[in-house]
């Protein structure tokens, strides 16, 4: 229960604030979410080396500890595209992306020097941060394939109803908006959780483990990504009259 409060609490601060920030703001509002998108990235593979159980009410799942975090950078895909278009979403996360490689080649950067501590806590440290090289081609490769394949379907369904949104009620904007949101977020949610944990975890964990991971990630990102859809209406509607770039 405290988990998903904390959750909850996260995605709404970052969404009340990147609107607050737009609305003031255009270009600044760009950058803002350019920003938290690398944050979250690297945040996200950051934890990943941890594995959780969540108890649901149907089922216990196992997941790496970043997919709490990476139903976020769904929502910032869909927020990025809706304003500033299909480009500038591609050009935010290969940004984010950049900033992802640059923390891994700091941590071997800093493998290289000398440890002043004991021989178990550079054990520790090498076991929770030395796999980020895996993790960084694992996340990355399923980037490619599934973030752009949410922004190519996001971008479509939002181009598609354009001119319906420009003169609709709030209730035909929010349901339009909902279609895009959980279609693209979808699929980009069911890619990658096959995809990102085939590539980080093959022949690193046991099989029946790697099953576990593999529909626990499914499961909860799609979930999540359900979940967090009044969050995204709540901010199509806010930006409302906003200029909206292809």
């Amino acid at each position: 229960m405290l988990l998903t409060l904390y959750w909850l609490i996260g995605l709404t601060v970052s969404v009340y604030l990147s609107v607050w920030i737009i609305r003031r703001n255009r270009d600044l509002g760009y950058t803002f979410l350019v920003v938290l998108s690398a944050g979250y990235i690297v945040f996200a593979n950051i934890l990943t080396p941890r594995l959780i159980r969540l108890d649901l009410v149907f089922e216990q799942l196992t997941i790496v500890t970043g997919s709490l975090i990476w139903p976020f950078t769904a929502q910032l895909a869909d927020m990025i595209n809706e304003i500033y278009g299909k480009r500038k979403t591609i050009y935010a996360f290969l940004f984010a992306y950049l900033m992802n490689l640059l923390f891994v080649l700091f941590v071997i950067m800093s493998d290289q020097a000398i440890p002043a501590w004991t021989q178990e806590e550079e054990t520790f440290w090498r076991t929770y941060f030395m796999p980020s090289g895996r993790i960084l081609l694992a996340s990355t490769i399923s980037f490619v394939i599934c973030t752009f394949v949410d922004v190519y379907i996001f971008s479509y369904l939002k181009e598609k109803f354009r001119v319906v949104e420009d003169i609709s009620s709030i209730g035909q904007l929010s349901c339009l908006g909902a279609l895009r949101s959980v279609s693209s977020d979808l699929l980009n949610m069911l890619c990658d959780g096959i995809m990102f944990s085939v590539i980080a975890f093959a022949f690193v964990l046991p099989l029946d483990t790697l099953y576990q991971l593999i529909v626990g990630s499914v499961l909860f990102k799609t979930i999540m990504s359900v979940i967090d859809t009044p969050l995204f209406i709540l901010f199509r509607i806010k930006v409302r009259n906003m200029k909206r770039e292809k």
